[in-house]
């Protein structure tokens, strides 16, 4: 098969800012929401109308909140690291043969995995829960541990179900699949549409520097959102309203007054925060936010790696465009993006093997 292998990166590339490229969706989702600690979690239930012949439904027992889109977002920057360091290794099919590699790629695709090959191709990685704390910005005591793994089983939990109007059938995928090996260390395989954000495929930039330098769930959940949706020297002007009912969409006639005036001062405060970054602006014109992008807020990264392959010059990735989709939004330059048509091991008990979601777009 065929293989596109990364570039040479540099050690001025590999800045503290940590630079995600992720798959538009994932920002502009409607997949992660801020959650309270002490309510319980509601169902997950999203459709999004793919095509007029394609729907997506995402389903699990519970929402995810922004302690997940963290976990999700660290997953793409270890799995880039390695992919840059051993893409070979890294890069998983169908025709992997390791006991790892077979294992979570029919995690990924159910029984059919072994015959997804081609445009299936995904990505893999390991690492110490340790690691995966750090990199989330908190340390490595048990409690921690134990919150990212529930974080974790979350995200494999959900399913998505894939539906085609003219053929009249269904598929399942999943957003993630995990196992531990007898080292202890975590495997974790990805979607392909995730992996393909960090192999060549479209993608959004989101800075996990800026992430965590902001204060609460919903500053970030709102960042991630204007990160993929706002590019470079680009002008956004929102409502807080609009972006309070795209954090809450299920608010409603029965949610208190109160309630729908501190979510609001919520989402304010998140944007004044937001625009405390260097890399941002976001000026007030009555009841409207004007959010600016500034320059080349992201450097490109240039991926590579020495491997026993001949290197191949990867594809160059296409950055995604933004959306004029959300209502009140009226930056009429903006454009819709186009969605894009160690070998012996342990499972963990404690999370599902045969887990699905990966092939996410959601609407706003």
């Amino acid at each position: 098969m065929k293989r596109h292998l990364p570039a040479a990166v540099t050690d001025e590339q590999a800045a503290p800012r940590r630079m995600v490229r992720v798959h538009p969706p994932i920002g502009l989702s409607l997949l992660f929401r801020p959650i309270g600690k002490s309510a319980s979690r509601p169902k997950l239930d999203v459709r999004y109308r793919l095509s007029a012949e394609t729907c997506l439904r995402f389903s699990a027992r519970e929402a995810l909140g922004v302690p997940e889109q963290t976990l999700l977002l660290v997953l793409l920057e270890l799995a880039a690291e390695q992919y840059v360091r051993r893409p070979l290794e890294v890069l998983m099919d169908g025709t992997d043969r390791s006991e790892v590699g077979r294992t979570l790629w029919e995690s990924l695709h159910g029984k059919g995995g072994a015959e997804l090959t081609g445009s299936s191709e995904s990505l893999r990685l390991s690492c110490s829960w340790r690691e995966l704390n750090r990199r989330c910005g908190s340390g490595g005591g048990g409690a921690l541990i134990q919150g990212r793994r529930e974080s974790l089983r979350r995200l494999c939990e959900v399913v998505i179900w894939e539906e085609e109007a003219s053929r009249r059938n269904t598929r399942q995928r999943a957003l993630v699949s995990w196992m531990v090996g007898d080292d202890q260390r975590v495997h974790v395989a990805l979607n392909h549409r995730l992996a393909a954000a960090l192999t060549g495929g479209q993608y959004a930039q989101v800075l996990l520097s800026e992430r965590f330098a902001l204060r609460s769930d919903t500053a970030m959940a709102v960042h991630a959102f204007l990160s993929t949706c706002v590019r470079a020297g680009r002008l956004l002007k929102i409502a807080p309203t609009t972006l309070a009912s795209r954090l809450w969409p299920d608010a409603d006639s029965s949610v208190p007054d109160g309630t729908r005036r501190r979510r609001l001062g919520d989402v304010h405060r998140a944007l004044v925060g937001i625009g405390g970054l260097p890399n941002w602006t976001v000026e007030w014109s009555g009841h409207n936010a004007h959010v600016k992008r500034h320059g080349s807020a992201v450097r490109e990264m240039t991926q590579g790696a020495v491997s026993e392959e001949r290197p191949r010059t990867a594809p160059a990735a296409e950055p995604v465009r933004e959306t004029t989709q959300l209502c009140r939004i009226t930056d009429e330059s903006a454009s819709w993006f186009e969605p894009e048509p160690v070998e012996k091991c342990l499972p963990d008990n404690h999370l599902p093997r045969n887990d699905a979601a990966g092939l996410f777009i959601t609407t706003v």
